[in-house]
């Protein structure tokens, strides 16, 4: 059974599956997570993740944030894996 097309909710436009990046940033300290899955409207560029997995986004910067614990400045990065 094939699947319907996801249509983005801002312009219409058939959703593409990609892996993108999203990048916070608290006190000088930038903290980027790569590869999350998520829905991208090759149109007007808006981005939608599965249910649950921007909370997820959010815990897992926090975490990296509390780790740094404002002993660090710059990026940090944390990158998913196949």
């Amino acid at each position: 059974m094939k699947k319907k097309p996801i249509r983005c909710t801002d312009c219409d436009a058939i959703m593409e599956f990609k892996t993108v990046a999203q990048e916070f940033e608290r006190h000088g300290v930038r903290v980027r997570i790569c590869g999350i899955p998520a829905a991208v409207c090759p149109r007007c560029g808006d981005i939608s993740f599965a249910p649950g997995v921007a909370d997820k986004i959010v815990k897992i910067a926090n975490a990296m944030f509390e780790l740094v614990d404002g002993r660090h400045r710059g990026l940090i990065i944390a990158e998913a894996s196949a």
